[in-house]
């Protein structure tokens, strides 16, 4: 119990320091979309908000159970798999990409059935193009 005690508080350190240190990122005011500070802040809370939970549980059955969660296999492999779709997004025709994201989650997340694997990916990867290309005038990127 005082180990887990311990833990959060350096993870609540490590999430404060990770905070300070992003403040220093430099952005610019007429950058329109989310700042270069955006995702390691997003990241640094994260690490906060774990860090008050396992302070405050120190153990307990609850957050125990929800970090099992957090690390199982199955949410491992989708966090890499929109990792890769996050890091690939402009690099790859949006549509592509979109179905193949859609295709391998809905694999690993246990879905077996051949016309969902088919109309989900294929339905989501097409309205979504559509309705950012169409309905808001977004460009997305595409190879033709």
């Amino acid at each position: 119990m005082q180990s887990d005690r311990i833990a959060g508080a350096a993870t609540v350190a490590a999430g404060a320091a990770l905070a300070l240190a992003s403040f220093a990122i430099e952005t610019s005011p007429a950058q329109p979309e989310l700042s270069a500070r955006f995702f390691p802040l997003l990241l640094s809370s994260a690490l906060v908000v774990l860090g008050i939970a396992l302070l405050i549980q120190s153990g307990g059955r609850e957050l125990s159970l929800a970090l099992r969660q957090l690390f199982a296999p199955g949410a491992l492999v989708f966090g890499g798999l929109l990792l890769a779709y996050f890091l690939s997004f402009r690099y790859v025709d949006f549509r592509l990409n979109t179905w193949l994201f859609m295709l391998v989650a809905m694999i690993a997340m246990g879905s077996r059935r051949p016309l969902e694997l088919i109309a989900v990916p294929l339905g989501v990867s097409l309205g979504i193009y559509a309705l950012f290309r169409h309905g808001f005038a977004v460009l997305l990127p595409v190879w033709m």
